[in-house]
C-alpha cells in the first residue's frame, strides 16, 4: 500500500509571506511536539529544500516556516494569490504542489529543475461558491483545453476510491460548470461554502480524482462520511478472469488494484501500476505482507 500523508492542507501566498509563512493552527497543534526541525520540503519535480521553523510568539499554536523559506519562495517565483498544497509525512517530510493565481498547477518544466512526469494530465482546484449548493465552476483554462473531450456525466473519485457521477454544462463564458449530482456530493461529504476542491484529471481514464479541504484548509476525513462497512473498489477493473475473481472477492476501505505475478517481475519494475489517488511523484511506497515491509 502507498504511504498516505499524515495531513494535507493548502496555504495561500498573501502579502508579507516572502520571508516566512504560517501553518494552520489545527495542523500546528497536532505536530509541533514531534516534528523535526528543520523539515525537508520536496516539490513534485524532485527538488528538495531544508527549511527551519519556529512557533510564533504572539500565536503559540502557529508553526512558522522561516530560514530557507525565502530561497524557496524566490526560486519558484511565488506571487500573491498563488497557492501551495502541502502533504506532511511524519516526522520531517513535506511534498508540495504549487498552483498559480488561476488555480492551475505550475509548469515546473519552465523552471531550472527536473521536469516532472506525473500520472495525471492536469491538476487544479476550485473554491466552493457562497450560496450556490448545486453547482461548481471549473477554471477557464481546463474548460478550454479539455471541454471538447470530457464525457457526460463525469466520474469523480475520492481518495478512498468512491466514485460519483456528476453532470456538467459549458457556460457562455466558456467555463465548465458541474451541476446534476454535485449537490449530492456536497451533501454526502458535508462540504461548505468557500471550502477547496482539488482536482487531478486523468485524460486516459476520463476521470477526475478529487480531494476536499475544509475552512481551515485541512483535508477532510473521508471515512467519516463513508458509513459503516463501506468498501472501496478496484482502481482499474482487471480483464483477466482470474484477476476479476480476486478483485470481486477482495474487501478494503482503501483503493486497491490487482497485478498478476509474471517471471519478469524478478528483474524489472512492476508494470502498469495505475494512478493512485493522493500519491505524488517520488513519494515513498511501502509494500507489506506477513514477512515484513519494504520501502521503494
Amino acid at each position: 500500500m502507498p504511504t498516505l500523508a499524515d495531513f494535507r492542507f493548502f496555504r495561500f501566498i498573501i502579502p508579507n509571506t516572502e520571508n516566512q509563512i504560517r501553518m494552520p493552527a489545527a495542523f500546528s497543534n497536532l505536530v509541533q511536539e514531534n516534528m523535526s526541525n528543520p523539515v525537508e520540503i520536496s516539490t513534485i519535480n524532485g527538488q528538495s529544500w531544508s527549511i527551519s521553523w519556529v512557533v510564533e510568539e504572539e500565536h503559540p499554536h502557529r508553526i512558522v516556516f522561516t530560514r530557507g523559506w525565502r530561497a524557496f519562495y524566490e526560486h519558484y517565483h511565488l506571487r500573491i494569490g498563488a497557492t501551495m498544497l502541502l502533504s506532511y509525512h511524519h516526522p520531517k517530510f513535506f511534498y508540495v504542489a504549487i498552483h498559480d493565481t488561476r488555480f492551475y498547477k505550475i509548469n515546473y518544466g519552465s523552471l531550472p529543475a527536473i521536469t516532472a512526469h506525473g500520472n495525471y494530465t492536469v491538476q487544479f482546484f476550485a473554491i466552493i461558491p457562497v450560496n450556490d449548493p448545486d453547482t461548481l465552476m471549473l477554471p477557464l483554462r481546463f474548460s478550454r483545453d479539455y471541454g471538447r473531450s470530457l464525457p457526460r456525466p463525469l466520474t469523480i473519485t475520492t481518495p478512498t476510491g468512491h466514485c460519483h457521477c456528476v453532470g456538467w454544462n459549458m457556460e457562455p463564458n466558456g467555463r465548465i460548470v458541474l451541476h446534476g449530482g454535485w449537490d449530492a456530493v456536497r451533501e454526502h461529504y458535508g462540504l461548505r461554502d468557500q471550502w477547496l476542491v482539488l482536482f487531478h484529471y486523468h485524460e486516459v481514464q476520463n476521470t477526475l480524482y478529487v480531494m476536499f479541504f475544509n475552512g481551515h484548509t485541512m483535508e477532510i476525513n473521508y471515512l467519516v462520511h463513508a458509513g459503516p462497512g463501506t468498501d472501496s473498489t478496484c482502481i482499474i477493473y482487471p480483464t483477466a478472469p482470474r484477476s476479476r475473481h480476486i478483485a470481486d472477492g477482495f474487501r478494503s476501505i482503501n483503493p486497491f488494484f490487482i497485478s498478476p505475478i509474471v517471471h519478469r517481475l524478478a528483474t524489472h519494475f512492476l508494470p502498469n501500476v495505475p494512478p493512485l489517488p493522493g500519491v505524488y511523484d517520488d513519494s515513498p511506497i511501502s509494500i507489506t505482507n506477513e514477512r515484513g515491509t519494504w520501502t521503494i
